[in-house]
């Protein structure tokens, strides 16, 4: 059960960055300029989309096992 809400609390940890990332731009450049920092560490755009897609299927899967684990 501790572990079950742990992968919960990392996963949607891990979504609200995402989605801060993603959603919390105005203009097009700073869409490119928040996809290529994820956890405000500078990458180069191909990598940083890479990151980010690996990102949101991490926390896909914690929130996943996380509701899981708590039934």
């Amino acid at each position: 059960m501790t572990t079950a809400i742990i992968q919960l609390v990392v996963g949607l940890l891990l979504l609200a960055e995402v989605c801060g990332r993603i959603f919390g731009w105005t203009y097009p450049t700073d869409f490119t300029y928040r996809i290529c920092r994820p956890f405000w560490i500078p990458f180069p755009m191909k990598i940083g989309v890479i990151i980010t897609f690996v990102e949101t299927i991490a926390c896909a899967i914690l929130v996943y096992r996380g509701i899981i684990g708590l039934f």
